[in-house]
Order: C-alpha cells, then structure tokens, then sequence
C-alpha cells in the first residue's frame, strides 16, 4: 500500500536510505522534507504496515522533481520502486505537472531499466555528480 510520508515512518526511511546509499541522506535531510509541505510529493510502500520504500520529491511550477526513491535491500526486484513512480505520476499529473525530471548514476542498471519502461528519456550527463566520481544520467519524462 502506498501513503503519504509521516515522522512516525522516519526510523523506518532512515535505515532503508542508509542500507541503500554510499553517501545518505542524513535524517534531518530526510525530516525535513518530510515536515515540508509546500509543493512536496513524499509517499512510502508498506507490507504489513512496514515501511519497504519510499519516494520524495518537489513540484516546482509545471516539473517535479524526483528527489530520492529507494527501496529496502530485501525486497528489491518486486517492481515497488516502479508502482511508487507510477504512484508519483498519477498524482502530479493532476496537479497541472508537465514533466518529471531526475538524475541517477550511470551505475545504477536496475534503476535506468525501470525509468525507460516508464517511458523516461536520457536527457542529458552530470559528469562527476556522485561521491566515487560517478556520472550521473539525467531523465526526463513528458507527461501533458
């Protein structure tokens, strides 16, 4: 099931973040965005009401932005993180959003796999954006 983010899942979004990332968000980063109600889109995915994954980000005019979305190491490759996106486009798309724009690292296999089948493009390469001197992809996804 997928609901809106609340402090009460915040332990439970740490330690995925920390068990999924080289560099996390710290919990204040993740608290914050949480507490943040202006224009942010944050929902988790729950199994029997525990928290496996998450998905945050902000809409800035006609885009949203895809912050972080990650999914716990034990249920990885059970398509959570695609019904999260998808669960992110049914929602901003009401809310007059024109794209959703994100960046991952050019290591990320799994993850570029699951954006294309939603149908985002490559738009673009950061080079040296993560910590390991990773590039990162930039996607877009046209939605109106």
């Amino acid at each position: 099931m997928i609901i809106s983010a609340q402090l009460s899942h915040l332990d439970e979004i740490v330690a995925i973040e920390n068990s999924s990332f080289e560099k996390p968000w710290s919990r204040k980063q993740i608290k914050d965005d949480i507490q943040a109600n202006i224009n942010s889109e944050n929902w988790v995915f729950t199994l029997d009401r525990k928290v496996v994954g998450y998905i945050f980000g902000w809409i800035s005019q006609n885009e949203f932005h895809l912050h972080n979305i990650a999914v716990h190491p034990d249920h990885l490759r059970k398509k959570i993180g695609k019904k999260l996106i998808q669960h992110i486009i049914s929602k901003v798309v009401d809310q007059k959003v024109n794209v959703i724009l994100l960046e991952v690292s050019i290591n990320n296999i799994s993850a570029r796999k699951c954006y294309q089948s939603l149908g985002f493009v490559k738009g673009g390469v950061l080079k040296d954006y993560y910590s390991k001197g990773d590039d990162a992809i930039l996607y877009n996804l046209e939605i109106n």
